[in-house]
């Protein structure tokens, strides 16, 4: 999309491209979020599990 194309643009179609933006990009945030939360998780499981004196279930 270019500037002319948007320059062109009404308000209210500026708006939904704004929302339409705004809930893609949350769900790619949410979505990264969510993998990098399952990493730390998985990171901090074999940080425990090489820790010296550490009891293991």
């Amino acid at each position: 999309m270019d500037r002319d194309h948007l320059n062109a643009m009404s308000i209210d179609e500026l708006w939904a491209l704004h929302t339409d933006v705004d809930q893609a990009l949350t769900i790619k945030l949410i979505a990264a979020k969510r993998d990098l939360e399952e990493r730390l998780d998985q990171l901090g499981r074999r940080a425990d599990w090489n820790e010296p004196g550490k009891k293991h279930h």
